[in-house]
């Protein structure tokens, strides 16, 4: 018996599923080079988004709060991606539980 690896799209894909459990209150799109996970928020039309690209050589991680705070990370590895979106999707659905 052979396990298949699952792709990175698909691992990310099945943690936003997980965090968020399928919230209406949540969007999100993958594709081959952008994972973007945004809030839909009513009252804020610039709501709290998470971003991953990927490029050649490294991913970079955007988060944004939907009021002031802006980070940007850049990680080598998809191990420290998959740990950096961790870090903020626990931010966002701190958001969410406000």
């Amino acid at each position: 018996m052979t396990v298949e690896q699952y792709s990175f799209n698909k691992r990310v894909e099945n943690l936003i599923k997980s965090y968020f459990n399928d919230s209406e209150h949540i969007c999100y799109e993958l594709d081959l080079h952008k994972i973007n996970i945004q809030l839909i928020d009513k009252n804020n039309l610039d709501s709290a988004t998470l971003e991953l690209k990927k490029n050649e050589n490294n991913f970079q991680v955007y988060f944004w709060d939907g009021y002031s705070q802006s980070e940007v990370i850049e990680v080598k590895t998809e191990k420290d991606a998959v740990k950096t979106l961790k870090r903020f999707m626990k931010k966002l659905i701190k958001i969410l539980n406000r």
